[in-house]
């Protein structure tokens, strides 16, 4: 990446929102490691960022990508603690998308701009710098890894020809005076890098991997149980279907007591409590398993919505009828474009029901 002078912060590239879900489920037939070396460099760089954030989470307050021209050799950031002065300690995580393992000349620059910016004061030393290359870094560069004083010299050694007049356009950069004293001073040790297959494997231990990869997608816990008292979040569903039930008996029925007489109801009611949790826990199962920024359960309630409101619209003989009948119509919808169909059970479209009648999308019965 041709990296100059200003530092600007730009945004990773949004993430699709609609996912294949044979995609998720299988991932193409491709080795995951074949697979790390045909994404695009942007890619690589997004998915290193999510590998920061998510398996190195424990590790970093902050994690921040600001690759991109004048990043000045910052891809990706992971600061310890985070504060906007000069005191934050942070890792550095030079991402180097080649169809060839990293050769020391390309790191011999990218730790050229390292020396130069925070010997003009840009940023701080970082506690780490790692190199990320889909292939690795080469055989030559491990060496000079494993010794940083040779990488120390074999920098002195070749800062004309590398790295003097490739930093910046601005101006040649001449190792002498109090900056070769710097440079001399470093702390090369700091110097690391990341074997690509430990950073998929431990990028599979995301939530951003099933996007990235496909799989497996793991089993989905137990649902949620209902509360046995009535959560705020139940009171607009509920009360629908006490209209339901209102409708249907010709009598008032306000609340749960109300109920106890009539045991086929209260055991309806009951059952949709269940379900109403059970589609409360897919979608947290799915914000669990999908990335930040993938609204595919938003999809699969308008996918409910768009196959049952016809059947809402018709006609019934009572509110409670209506509740049966749309329910039986939204245990069997398709949902083959919901990228998590085969967790997806019929409690789940059911209850989704009932979290559209929350949000006022619909009654059961015209007040």
């Amino acid at each position: 990446m041709n990296n100059k002078d200003n530092d600007l912060i730009i945004d990773p590239p949004k993430i699709e929102k609609k996912l294949s879900n044979l995609d998720l489920l299988y991932g193409k037939a491709i080795a995951p490691i074949k697979r790390l070396e045909i994404i695009s460099e942007y890619d690589f760089e997004d998915m290193v960022r999510e590998w920061a954030i998510g398996y190195l989470a424990k590790k970093y307050e902050k994690v921040r990508k600001s690759s991109g021209a004048g990043d000045m050799g910052r891809d990706v950031v992971g600061y310890m603690k985070y504060s906007q002065d000069m005191k934050a300690e942070w890792d550095n995580y030079q991402c180097k998308h080649y169809d060839k393992p990293i050769s020391p000349k390309i790191a011999i620059l990218e730790i050229g701009k390292l020396l130069y910016y925070t010997y003009k004061g840009e940023f701080n030393v970082p506690k780490n710098y790692y190199f990320v290359a889909p292939k690795g870094a080469g055989p030559q560069l491990v060496k000079l890894i494993d010794n940083p004083q040779k990488f120390k010299e074999k920098l002195i050694e070749d800062w004309n020809k590398t790295c003097s007049k490739e930093i910046t356009s601005k101006v040649e950069i001449l190792l002498e005076g109090n900056f070769k004293t710097y440079v001399e001073n470093f702390d090369f040790s700091i110097i690391k890098d990341v074997d690509p297959q430990e950073l998929i494997e431990q990028h599979a231990q995301t939530r951003y991997h099933f996007y990235r990869f496909g799989g497996i997608i793991p089993s989905r816990p137990e649902s949620f149980i209902p509360p046995e008292n009535i959560d705020f979040t139940e009171q607009m569903y509920i009360e629908r279907l006490f209209e339901a039930y209102s409708d249907y008996r010709k009598k008032p029925i306000n609340k749960i007591e109300d109920l106890n007489e009539f045991e086929k109801e209260f055991s309806h009611f009951n059952r949709q409590r269940k379900c109403f949790y059970e589609a409360e826990s897919l979608k947290l199962f799915e914000r669990d398993i999908l990335p930040e920024g993938v609204y595919a359960f938003e999809e699969l309630i308008n996918e409910v919505y768009e196959g049952i409101i016809d059947e809402v619209d018709s006609d019934h003989s009572d509110g409670y009828a209506k509740v049966k009948e749309v329910s039986k119509i939204a245990r069997t919808l398709p949902v083959r474009t919901y990228p998590l169909e085969s967790k997806v059970k019929g409690n789940d479209l059911q209850g989704i029901c009932h979290h559209l009648v929350n949000d006022n999308k619909f009654k059961w019965v015209k007040l």
